[in-house]
């Protein structure tokens, strides 16, 4: 099982699902696991099982209060191996800082 550590910066409550790989192939469909965040809430969340422990993708899923309507945003990794890619922020970093949601904004660190 693997674990991230998420941030939540932006002024939204977010529900959050997790894309999971299965194994390390990235064409398979993804595993999905829900958790939500708090503005400004910090949270360890665990994942996967021994043989899925990449992440595929993020969807956040928020109220947006100008709109006035439930938003969804989705990102997914399409090609791993490179620098920088999606797939590096989310897999090479033990903490994932969600600093916007309209344009997905996310940053990692350890």
């Amino acid at each position: 099982m693997a674990a991230k550590t998420f941030i939540n910066r932006s002024n939204d409550f977010i529900n959050v699902t997790l894309l999971i790989r299965q194994g390390n192939n990235i064409q398979k469909p993804s595993i999905k696991e829900e958790f939500s965040l708090s503005p400004g809430e910090t949270k360890n969340v665990p994942y996967g099982n021994n043989s899925n422990i990449y992440l595929n993708g993020l969807t956040f899923q928020w109220k947006d209060k100008n709109l006035q309507a439930m938003m969804t945003k989705t990102q997914e990794v399409i090609a791993t191996g490179s620098m920088p890619t999606f797939d590096a922020v989310l897999n090479t970093n033990s903490f994932i800082t969600i600093n916007g949601v309209g344009p997905m904004n996310i940053s990692g660190s350890n």
